[in-house]
């Protein structure tokens, strides 16, 4: 994978893991049968899909996250890691979109995009940002 395409899935990722709209949109739908359109799939995507669950050393050795945008988006990411749903039941998509820790985590990843923002270049920034719709199969 390319830098570039390594970041344009990053900034994805973040923008869906801090779009409470787009989460409702995605994991209530019950004709969303999309895979990805869950929680877990999203927490999967960022985490694993990216290889996150080093906390950042691999993209920050690869050269793919600078130094400054790790310090903006360090805490976000601990509290995502941290992070158990309600029950440890990571299908129960309304128990969590109504949890006080998960909603307080979306608010902070909405605090980070907006740091992240004076960083980015234009096309960067569009990604990060862009208004998603639930992707349907």
């Amino acid at each position: 994978m390319t830098r570039e395409m390594w970041r344009e899935r990053w900034l994805d990722s973040i923008n869906e893991l801090t779009s409470l709209d787009l989460q409702i949109k995605s994991w209530l739908d019950k004709g969303n049968t999309n895979p990805h359109g869950s929680f877990a799939e999203f927490m999967c995507t960022y985490f694993d899909d990216l290889s996150l669950r080093d906390n950042y050393q691999s993209a920050l050795n690869n050269g793919w996250v600078t130094d400054q945008e790790f310090v903006i988006v360090g805490a976000w990411h601990e509290a995502l890691d941290e992070y158990n749903s309600p029950n440890d039941d990571d299908q129960d998509s309304e128990t969590i979109l109504n949890d006080q820790k998960w909603l307080a985590i979306v608010n902070i990843g909405q605090a980070v995009k907006e740091k992240l923002k004076n960083m980015l270049t234009a096309d960067e920034i569009r990604n990060l940002t862009a208004e998603k719709n639930v992707v349907r199969r």
